[in-house]
């Protein structure tokens, strides 16, 4: 929940060993969440500087008696300043709020606060408030709550979906990792619900409703959500009382939860008469009014927009909880598109082939690799490949880690209406160059119609959007070597095992050195063969009726030394 910054600030300066003692009992809230290897974008790091900001200014409050230091105007005017009341005691109307108000000295020096030296940072939530407030209270009827229970919400975050604590807590409603999941929320490396304003309401609202019924007192229920519910009811036991503010009297809670409350009733004093407070003049954001739909699988954020006819902008702020650019591999997801076009945008995306919905490439980092040259090699900046990935730190990159890679040029144009297009699922020892001759067209095109940054980078099961139709197919006779499998042969030319038996007519998958399988492809100049273990360069001409020296030819070998799992070009004779 909301960070503890008073603690923080106080061991800044304790000396080594102090700081365990210094620290508040455990609660939900004081676990850090582990932030290793991610890094904020830079509207994330504002909004994390402004929460702080604003605690650091809370200091002045927080364990300062409960006494009003005069006014310099009670001295100058003694007869203005004791007739005139700045916080309009008088006008405070209970009745105007579904939950209990009252005013005291302690929501008055919060009510001073916020007028005074935390104007500003009122200000800011005033304006964003705007925003969210008619879906908050659409969600909070809907679970038959309190509508003033968003000013929880305006104290936790200030109504900035990308606010996170000193404690990873993040979001409108300060959620940790840990609480966000058992109330439903995802929170990965690809999605943090806990920014999704409607999905995290609705988690707040559970968690809130949980709390009322467990104390039946709002301002229990708010201590609660602060620092935790176990420590509420151990004080509760040990004072004898379920009165808020006889355990705030009596010391019994820490000090940021004593002041929790109080913070919270100022906050919505002001929030009901704004302009009765001097806050005139206001930049107000509009509401944001959105339709919600599920998507399956991964698409891109930039085609995701292009399908709800909007920027990639305008979704990304509709879309916090998108921390990559793109909806997650896997699963269906929760995705918000302005108001009025989810049956067009549903009917744009099943139009789009599965081959346009990503332009992003999954990469496997490999020993050796440095996220430099993973960036150099597909092109793209490092500082957006680090962004992209949410990497802190470029040197913390690890064999096996997996890397999305933004591609450029997002997504390709659709071929010419009048030319054939087919859907080719690439097979094992493939080449985009072989593909490209077995349609009559050439690598570019296929690269620039399906977003490839890097012609070399294809896998098996990868389908393509290739321009034009298949040749004929021909036949290659293939004498089986000691060593030689079906699924290896297979693999090597680029077909099933079931499709070899087939041409073969062979009842199972045995077969001995010296056979001849007839293979059947097209009509390439070239094919693939992948090396496996135990080849040589002898062995594999042998088996393909050529000699040595073109097989170095063909793939300009300086030497005769090849590993499993290279590819070689083969020319058909």
């Amino acid at each position: 929940m909301t960070c503890c910054l008073f603690a923080t600030l106080a061991l800044v300066h304790a000396a080594p060993g102090e700081a365990e003692a210094q620290l508040p009992g455990a609660s939900l809230w004081d676990f850090v969440e582990p932030a290793t290897g991610t890094v904020a974008d830079e509207e994330e790091r504002e909004a994390a500087q402004e929460l702080a900001a604003e605690r650091f200014a809370e200091r002045s409050i927080s364990g300062a008696a409960w006494t009003r230091e005069p006014e310099l105007s009670l001295y100058l005017d003694p007869l203005g300043a004791v007739s005139s009341d700045p916080l309009f005691a008088d006008l405070i109307d209970p009745s105007e709020f579904d939950l209990p108000v009252v005013f005291n000295d302690r929501v008055a020096v919060w009510m001073r606060y916020f007028l005074g030296r935390g104007r500003d940072w009122y200000t800011r939530y005033l304006e964003r408030s705007t925003a969210y407030l008619p879906m908050m209270h659409r969600e909070l009827d809907a679970a038959g709550l309190p509508r003033d229970l968003t000013f929880l919400a305006m104290i936790e975050s200030g109504f900035s979906t990308k606010a996170r604590s000193y404690a990873s807590a993040v979001g409108l409603w300060q959620f940790i990792a840990s609480t966000g999941r058992y109330y439903g929320l995802r929170v990965d490396s690809w999605v943090d619900q806990r920014r999704d304003p409607l999905l995290a309401t609705r988690a707040a609202a559970l968690y809130l409703d949980e709390l009322y019924d467990t104390f039946d007192d709002w301002y229990l229920a708010f201590a609660a959500y602060n620092t935790g519910p176990g420590r509420v009811q151990r004080a509760s036991r040990r004072e004898g009382t379920r009165d808020y503010w006889t355990l705030v009297d009596a010391d019994a809670l820490h000090s940021q939860t004593q002041n929790y409350v109080p913070k919270i009733l100022a906050a919505a004093i002001i929030g009901k008469h704004p302009e009765r407070y001097g806050f005139h003049g206001l930049d107000y954001q509009p509401e944001l009014r959105v339709d919600t739909v599920e998507v399956a699988g991964s698409v891109s954020l930039d085609v995701l927009a292009r399908c709800a006819g909007t920027s990639s902008a305008d979704l990304e702020r509709l879309n916090p909880a998108l921390l990559r650019g793109a909806t997650p591999p896997d699963g269906d997801l929760v995705v918000h598109v302005p108001r009025g076009r989810s049956e067009a945008f549903l009917a744009a995306l099943e139009a789009l082939p599965p081959e346009h919905r990503v332009t992003y490439k999954r990469h496997t980092v490999a020993r050796g690799e440095s996220l430099g040259t993973i960036a150099t090699r597909y092109g793209v900046g490092l500082d957006d490949l680090a962004r992209f990935n949410r990497i802190d730190d470029p040197d913390r990159i690890y064999v096996g880690m997996e890397l999305q890679i933004p591609v450029a040029g997002q997504v390709s144009p659709e071929p010419d209406a009048s030319q054939t297009t087919t859907i080719h699922t690439v097979r094992g020892g493939e080449t985009l160059a072989a593909i490209a001759s077995r349609y009559g067209t050439d690598t570019a095109t296929i690269q620039k119609d399906n977003g490839l940054a890097d012609a070399d980078h294809i896998v098996a099961g990868q389908r393509l959007r290739v321009r034009g139709e298949p040749t004929a197919a021909v036949e290659v006779t293939h004498v089986v070597a000691k060593g030689d499998t079906l699924s290896g042969i297979a693999t090597s030319y680029g077909v099933s095992v079931a499709d070899v038996k087939r041409w073969n007519k062979l009842s199972s998958s045995t077969i001995h050195p010296g056979q001849k399988l007839l293979l059947l492809g097209s009509r390439d100049d070239w094919l693939s063969y992948t090396v496996r273990s135990g080849d040589s360069l002898s062995r594999i001409a042998r088996a393909q009726g050529c000699t040595v020296s073109e097989l170095k030819a063909w793939n300009e070998l300086e030497s005769s030394t090849i590993q499993p799992g290279q590819t070689l070009r083969i020319q058909r004779k």
